[in-house]
């Protein structure tokens, strides 16, 4: 009688059904809102598989494959197709392993899910899974990602048409979905957020729910300019010829807004977005000139501040307009006039935007440049260095100069004058245009006029009411306005590209004076990504100025003071722990989280007893963390801590998944104390019944079991 072939070893049937359950929970977070509570009932029916399973286990792991997960080397519903596309999108985003902690929560789970949303793109661009998941406050599941790049040779499988069962047109929910995930969402998404695109009117009618949507200023500005610049985005990806079409939808939708909002939008979002986006300046030229002086003109403010926007806006479009700035300008004044604007506001409004070169090389007329020329004849002669710098001055008016370089020369002028009254005459003029460079994308100029009057400043034979003066100089190049000019840059250009060269150098000359205006922009941003990169980028700028960044953490914005926190822990300096110890007692719980994760990363006694404090935190989430940090510090300092937590006789929460956790760090420590800790806890009488001290009876046997192995005392007791 032949015998049947054996059936490869798969994982225990427990775990394929919680695999399942997991797919299900992913398939839900993906088909409703946050709002639903259906994701919320799925992750809570997977962490009750999961609690049965780590009965027998301290947790759960899966490693993962390009064909499928693993469970202890264990392939997991290897014959599905579904599971294996949902290993194929962890594999993706180059994980190699996920951990299932017992302290994992119904939160936990569906920030993972969302996370496996996201563009590979944009996770890689955000620092990596482990990184969104940390930005997340995710602590009960951690992963592992593959060192080496994944590449992927398989074609794509064909672009599926639109789902039937899809309403249409979209809710405003499900738009929102479509918009967040424009940067690489599923071919059906895309496609249904494309067709959503090119019908002006459900645009105009989305951007005008988001009008209405209670915010207002620059928040709700931020808003609808991130919504537009993503669906121009997904716009992008279609094919060249079909592009000014969509374009065109987006224009005619950005006219239906109410004048206010949508003169904040275009001129002071879109138009200086566009200067480094060419997808965005793509939609800006989608408007008549005509129209769009219109839109920038209509209800204007009298007020000085409102016509200066519309001259740096007028400026801006003359930048990427492919028309002639004489024609932008003309168009202008007409608009202007037809609002009735009297003809000397509109003069002013129309000379602030006129082009910056003051004089084109080769022209005969000297007119415009006798002010320069005697501006250069005041320059002082006290040597000949001096002398020498101010005749290539003026061979430089001779052959013609841009704005970009009158105020270069009042720079260099300002660095070698030192009469009082002839020092305060060119910082006058000096320090109303200094912004001016950024806003024109002169980077490299900004940054050499910044090295130079940083030299002023600390030269010791200036006096110090002009060091003052030229220190209050480049607080002015710091201002949140320009250095939002500066974030632009860094991340529009290429990394190598001269222009973030210049910036990287403009930055670390302003220094401290940067910290305060990067952290406002960074306040305002409404871009997850763009929060992240500059959330890296202060981080760099950080190291020695911690005093800027502690005046921060009394802000009433809890997220602001998190991503302060964050910062202050990125220094890695002794001086950031006083400022984290006052926010380890902040109101709310994710602050005081940050607030473990960034004295976690700062080897000192403060920091270890912040984390011992942080035991008595009423947050679950917050002792867990906390204790998983004491386990790593490698201290004996820690075990009366953790064992107290342990045994439940801890002063903060002690929940279940918050024993379990002192009891692994209890483990990870290693020592006898810690070892005798843990006898301690298996002796307990309380260990009688009910799942979850089953499963705490079962970390502390896993725990000791190892410290017995790595001491060689084998199973002694």
């Amino acid at each position: 009688m032949p015998t049947r072939p054996l059936e490869p070893e798969r994982a225990p049937e427990q775990v394929e059904r919680f695999v399942k359950q997991l797919l299900v929970v992913y398939k839900a977070a993906k088909l409703y809102p946050p709002a639903s509570e259906i994701p919320g009932e799925s992750a809570s029916a997977l962490l009750k598989l999961l609690h049965a399973l780590l009965r027998e286990s301290p947790d759960l792991v899966f490693q993962v494959t390009k064909d499928g997960l693993l469970y202890n080397a264990l392939p997991v519903l290897p014959d599905l197709k579904p599971f294996r596309q949902f290993a194929r999108e962890c594999y993706n985003r180059h994980l190699s392993e996920i951990r299932f902690h017992s302290g994992a929560s119904t939160r936990d789970v569906i920030g993972l899910c969302r996370v496996l949303f996201e563009p590979p793109e944009q996770v890689a661009a955000a620092g990596g899974v482990e990184q969104r998941l940390w930005d997340l406050q995710v602590d009960g599941i951690t992963v592992r990602t593959a060192s080496t790049k994944i590449v992927d040779t398989e074609l794509d499988e064909a672009e599926p048409d639109l789902d039937p069962d899809e309403q249409w047109p979209p809710s405003f929910q499900r738009i929102d979905e479509l918009v967040d995930a424009a940067y690489g969402a599923r071919p059906r998404d895309q496609r249904m957020l494309v067709r959503f695109v090119q019908n002006p009117r459900l645009v105009a009618k989305y951007l005008g729910e988001l009008a209405s949507s209670g915010r207002g200023g620059r928040p709700l500005t931020n808003l609808i300019a991130g919504r537009v610049v993503s669906m121009a985005h997904a716009a992008s990806a279609e094919l060249a010829e079909d592009q000014p079409a969509i374009y065109r939808a987006i224009a005619e939708a950005l006219l239906g807004l109410e004048p206010e909002t949508r003169r904040g939008v275009l001129a002071e979002r879109l138009l200086p977005d566009s200067r480094v986006d060419q997808t965005v300046a793509a939609v800006m030229r989608q408007f008549e000139i005509g129209e769009l002086c219109k839109a920038l003109v209509e209800g204007l403010s009298p007020d000085p501040v409102s016509r200066d926007g519309l001259s740096r806006a007028l400026r801006n479009l003359a930048v990427i307009s492919m028309q002639p700035k004489e024609l932008i300008l003309e168009a202008a004044g007409e608009a202007l006039a037809e609002s009735g604007i009297d003809g000397d506001s509109i003069a002013t409004i129309l000379d602030n935007a006129a082009p910056t070169q003051i004089r084109r090389p080769g022209s005969t007329d000297r007119q415009d440049l006798e002010s320069i020329i005697r501006l250069v004849d005041l320059a002082p002669v006290a040597s000949e260095s001096e002398s020498a710098e101010t005749a290539a001055l003026r061979a430089e008016v001779a052959d013609g100069i841009s704005d970009s370089d009158v105020l270069l020369t009042l720079v260099t002028l300002v660095s070698i004058e030192r009469r009082p009254e002839m020092f305060a005459s060119l910082m006058g003029m000096l320090e109303d245009g200094l912004t001016l460079l950024l806003e024109w994308g002169e980077f490299g100029e900004a940054a050499d006029a910044a090295a130079m009057l940083a030299a002023v400043r600390t030269d010791p034979t200036v006096e110090q009411e002009q060091r003052t003066r030229v220190d209050v100089a480049l607080r002015t190049m710091a201002q949140p306005k320009a250095m939002r000019e500066v974030v632009m840059a860094l991340r529009f250009h290429h990394h190598e590209s001269p222009e973030v060269e210049s910036c990287r150098r403009l930055l670390s000359v302003l220094g401290g004076h940067s910290i305060a205006p990067l952290l406002e922009v960074l306040a305002d941003e409404p871009d997850m990504a763009a929060r992240k990169s500059l959330v890296d980028l202060i981080s760099m700028l950080a190291p020695g100025h911690v005093d800027e960044l502690a005046a921060k953490i009394t802000d009433p914005r809890w997220y602001f003071v998190r991503n302060v926190v964050a910062i202050l822990g990125a220094t890695r300096e002794r001086s950031a722990l006083p400022p984290l110890a006052r926010t380890l007692r902040h109101g709310d719980p994710r602050v005081r989280r940050e607030t473990i994760r960034a004295a976690a990363g700062i080897k000192d006694k403060l920091a270890e007893e912040m984390l011992v404090a942080a035991l008595s935190d009423d947050d679950p989430q917050n002792v867990a963390l906390a204790a998983r940090y004491l386990g790593t510090f490698g201290l004996d300092s820690a075990v009366p801590h953790l064992a107290a937590l342990a045994l439940d006789e801890g002063r903060g929460n002690t929940d279940p998944a918050v024993r379990i956790e002192a009891v692994e760090a209890l483990g990870r420590l290693g020592t006898p104390a810690a070892a005798d800790a843990l006898r301690r806890v298996l002796k307990q009488r309380n260990f009688l019944g009910g799942g979850r001290t089953r499963e705490i009876r079962t970390a502390a046997e896993s725990a000791l079991a190892g410290i017995e192995r790595s001491s060689g005392t084998g199973g002694r007791r």
